[in-house]
Parts: structure tokens; C-alpha cells; sequence
């Protein structure tokens, strides 16, 4: 009787954890000089086949990046909450100079939405390559609906994802990746893609 009601407790717990305990979600990770603030997310409900590959990012108290980092976009839409916009932004931080960038051999890279309440960090990542963004609006189920959409080009693999505004967290969806085509990866020989260069 007391494994039953411990395994009914366990997963109460799981049910009820969402977007709400950002706390339990966030762990601090050593990353030399400064501590980065990854996402780990608990497991759920078994996920339908359209839920497989999507993620929920709760609303954090704290953007992932410093003022030392690039901007590499900007733009304002509302999105989280009527009548107020919201930032949407894409930092680096690869440093620039003489109008040109430094790239080291990986970087961190951020694309976070930030609220007056907060920030979510929809893209984290330490990475060698290259991160673009959009902002669209797309007409999901007849609603006009924000979409942020992230390109991220990291060595070998590409992906795209799509974020979408539930009402209390952000819905990562993964649109595209590369990860499965082969195990050896994927030789980029060109690209017309822009290369970034500071604001």
C-alpha cells in the first residue's frame, strides 16, 4: 500500500509540475568566468505524435546573456500579452571588432522573448556555427498567431524550430534537422546565407 500511494504522490507531482516551478527547472552550470542558466525539463504525459517533438519553456527571471554580448536582432511584437509588446531578441557572445567579428571555435547564442514580467530563453546554447530568427505571423486553426522561428546552423547539422505563445509558456516545435541523414555529418561546401556583421 505505501509503494502505491508513493508512486501516486510521484505522479501527482508530475502533473502538476508545468510552467509554474520555474525554480525546479533552472540549474546553474559552471562555464569558466561566468554561470550560464540551462533549462531541464521534467518528463510528462506520454506525448501524442504532434507533442513528440515539442518542449515547454517557462517564463525565467533572467535573460541568458550579459551586456558584453552582440545584439544580432531586435525586434518588438506583441506576443505574451494584449496590448503590450514584447522584445524579441538574438545575442552572441562573439565579440566584435574592427566591424568584423571574432568567431572562437563555439559560442554562446540566445534568442529570448522578454516580457515585462521576465524573459524566456527559447534557444540556449553554447555552439560552432550560426543562429538566425524571424518573427511571422501565421493563421493557426483561423487565428492569427505570432511564430518566432529559429535557423540554427552548428557544424555539421541544421535545424529549424518554431515557438508559438500557449498563454502561460512558450511551445518549441521542431520543424527540420539534419541530425538523423548520416552518421558522419554533413559537409557545408556553400552557403548564400549573409555573414553576420555587427549593428
Amino acid at each position: 500500500m505505501k509503494k502505491v500511494l508513493s508512486l501516486l504522490m510521484v505522479a501527482g507531482l508530475l502533473l502538476v509540475s508545468g510552467c509554474e516551478k520555474v525554480s525546479d527547472l533552472l540549474v546553474p552550470e559552471e562555464t569558466g568566468e561566468e554561470t550560464m542558466v540551462t533549462q531541464t525539463m521534467e518528463p510528462t504525459n506520454t506525448p501524442t505524435p504532434e507533442e513528440e517533438l515539442q518542449t515547454k519553456i517557462p517564463l525565467s527571471q533572467m535573460i541568458q546573456m550579459t551586456n558584453d554580448w552582440e545584439l544580432l536582432g531586435d525586434y518588438s511584437y506583441e506576443i505574451t500579452q494584449k496590448g503590450k509588446k514584447d522584445r524579441i531578441v538574438l545575442g552572441t557572445s562573439a565579440q566584435a571588432k574592427n566591424g568584423e567579428f571574432m568567431w572562437d571555435d563555439s559560442q554562446y547564442w540566445t534568442v529570448a522573448v522578454i516580457s515585462e514580467d521576465g524573459a524566456y530563453n527559447l534557444f540556449s546554447e553554447r555552439m560552432q556555427g550560426r543562429v538566425y530568427m524571424e518573427v511571422n505571423e501565421g493563421f493557426i486553426k483561423g487565428i492569427v498567431t505570432p511564430v518566432i522561428t529559429v535557423y540554427i546552423f552548428s557544424g555539421n547539422d541544421r535545424e529549424i524550430r518554431n515557438y508559438t505563445f500557449d498563454g502561460e509558456c512558450f511551445v518549441e516545435s521542431q520543424e527540420y534537422t539534419t541530425k538523423n541523414f548520416s552518421t558522419g555529418g554533413i559537409n557545408n561546401r556553400y552557403t548564400s546565407i549573409q555573414e553576420y556583421k555587427p549593428m
